[in-house]
């Protein structure tokens, strides 16, 4: 069975991906979802070709330049990290309904562009057939629609191009991309993602779609981690029951080739900033084979990521039970800390046991 994690593009995700590239393989194979492009940085030049400075504190330090199109390396920066290794791409578009309307554009920018061009939308996926470990990953999902004569013509376009694509589909495109997902090879994939919603409950879903007789390799994707939930409704010490983990054994039962889903992280998009350094300090270990999650929580808000100070020497009493084999990169970023760290270094511990916690037991 393949396990698929799903990342989008942001600098922490990125971090993890380095950090956990020796779990991927033909049976972890990530999906990044790309929000924003990646850069090269340049620097602003006179009309004499010579470099631009400006003071910088105690220093002169030279000027960056505007990145244009041409200073595009987010392919490239994906294939670096990855090391050459199979990966999902999904230029990820996205419905402010589930979303919200606080998402922050600069951290997201191209995201934005994608929703408001299919052109666009279709020239980036193109671009990833340029790099024979990428699979290109044709999305279509409420909001963000996608003509099924156009979408049609843009599957077999691409599979002239590459042995794999992907198509990934909510349960709302069953029916309307039947014909498509029937013309899909043996080296493609269709990625049923089911979001938030229990994979349990989707049996009629999956009968329709097993129904199609497709020869496509059949991944079950979900976000089992609520985006509404706050992290101050989780315990403050014991197993949760708030993330349903059943996609594994349902896909499993059913005879899909895989599953994913977001690392124990929430399928979020970046939003502007308006915590004001409040919040329940959350942290979360994955436990593979109970296939729960154990949660530690401070639910006094006020204090914000100083709350961890409390939760520290309660994960490290754990330890023996969660790390007996000393292995685990999430509890070694926590012996690291020397102090309580921030908001990402604990989405990095629970993302990274989450990976070694399947690359282990798989």
């Amino acid at each position: 069975m393949i396990y698929v994690p799903m990342l989008k593009t942001r600098l922490e995700e990125l971090r993890v991906t380095k950090e956990m590239e020796y779990c991927f393989s033909d049976k972890i194979v990530p999906l990044f979802e790309i929000i924003n492009e990646l850069y090269k940085t340049t620097y602003q030049k006179d009309e004499n070709g010579e470099f631009i400075y400006e003071q910088h504190k105690t220093r002169m330090l030279k000027v960056k330049a505007m990145p244009t199109e041409a200073d595009i390396i987010t392919l490239q920066s994906l294939n670096d990290v990855m090391k050459g290794k199979l990966m999902f791409v999904d230029y990820f578009r996205f419905s402010i309904k589930k979303y919200g309307k606080n998402i922050s554009f600069t951290k997201a920018e191209l995201s934005f562009d994608l929703n408001n061009s299919l052109e666009l939308y279709k020239k980036k996926v193109l671009e990833t057939t340029k790099y024979t470990n990428m699979i290109p990953v044709v999305s279509v999902k409420p909001d963000c629609d996608f003509p099924k004569f156009e979408l049609a013509e843009f599957v077999t376009k691409l599979q002239k191009r590459t042995i794999h694509i992907a198509l990934r589909i909510t349960e709302e495109w069953i029916d309307k991309t039947k014909d498509i997902i029937q013309n899909l090879r043996e080296s493609d994939f269709l990625l049923f993602d089911i979001e938030e919603q229990n994979p349990d409950l989707k049996f009629m879903e999956i009968q329709e779609l097993m129904e199609l007789q497709a020869n496509c390799q059949i991944i079950l994707l979900n976000s089992p981690r609520k985006l509404a939930l706050k992290n101050g409704e989780y315990p403050e010490h014991s197993q949760t029951d708030l993330i349903n983990n059943c996609a594994r054994i349902v896909a499993r039962d059913n005879e899909f080739n895989g599953y994913g889903d977001y690392c124990g992280l929430k399928d979020a998009m970046p939003l502007n900033d308006g915590s004001n350094g409040t919040g329940a300090a959350l942290a979360l270990l994955y436990d593979y084979n109970e296939n729960i999650f154990y949660s530690y929580c401070n639910h006094d808000t006020s204090l914000g990521t100083l709350g961890y100070k409390t939760l520290l020497p309660i994960i490290r009493e754990d330890e023996p039970m969660l790390n007996a084999d000393k292995d685990c990169p999430g509890f070694a970023k926590i012996h690291t800390l020397a102090s309580t760290g921030n908001w990402n270094t604990w989405h990095h511990i629970n993302a990274v046991r989450y990976i070694h916690q399947i690359y282990k037991n798989m």
